[in-house]
């Protein structure tokens, strides 16, 4: 019985291409998670372009009102919200953080701490969005221009980034708030408050 001669082949240039593609896909996977997890640096505003992540006012004492301008919102009138009221009225995510939401020059900036299994508390990553008030139709919606999750720029992929928004942080906002959108005849950020007009 004769003993088999070792192969000699050489790998193909599909298999030298497949191989080089999944190394390629690994490293963007990694950078990924890296950009991610990493802490977000706070700092004393937001920069354009940067993912800082700086915290609304939550003071419970200013936002004392904040009960009655959901019953504003409900009956159809004006409402003008300050940083600490619409922080009170935020949807809080099932096993998560409180998120957080910053007025300030000209548009919102909302946020939350994801909750993932085993990471501790102090270093979730912060998903969050910078959005603008832009007109739809007749009335106004939320547009996001920024949407970041940890440091990574999730606005530079458009579909992930609006998944992102739509259902990672825009149902936190209140739900009378989100209704009146459609209808409104103004609404602006000025200062540290968000004016909403109705027709």
């Amino acid at each position: 019985m004769r003993a088999q001669q070792p192969s000699t082949e050489e790998p193909s240039w599909s298999g030298v291409a497949w191989a080089a593609a999944g190394a390629l896909v690994l490293g963007v996977v990694v950078a990924g998670l890296v950009l991610a997890l990493r802490p977000v640096a706070p700092g004393e505003g937001p920069v354009a372009g940067s993912a800082r992540y700086v915290a609304g006012s939550a003071e419970a004492e200013r936002a004392r009102e904040a009960p009655v301008r959901r019953e504003s919102l409900r009956a159809g009138q004006d409402v003008t919200f300050t940083e600490p009221e619409l922080n009170a009225l935020l949807v809080r995510p099932r096993g998560g953080a409180a998120p957080n939401v910053r007025l300030a020059e000209g548009r919102i900036q909302l946020a939350r701490a994801l909750a993932l299994p085993g990471w501790p508390v102090g270093y979730r990553p912060v998903l969050q969005a910078r959005v603008e008030p832009v007109r739809a139709g007749a009335g106004w919606a939320l547009q996001a221009r920024e949407v970041y999750l940890g440091g990574l720029a999730l606005h530079r992929l458009p579909v992930v980034a609006e998944v992102a928004w739509r259902d990672g942080l825009e149902p936190l906002l209140p739900p009378e708030l989100r209704a009146a959108l459609p209808g409104a005849r103004e609404l602006e950020v000025a200062g540290a408050t968000l004016r909403l007009r109705r027709p």
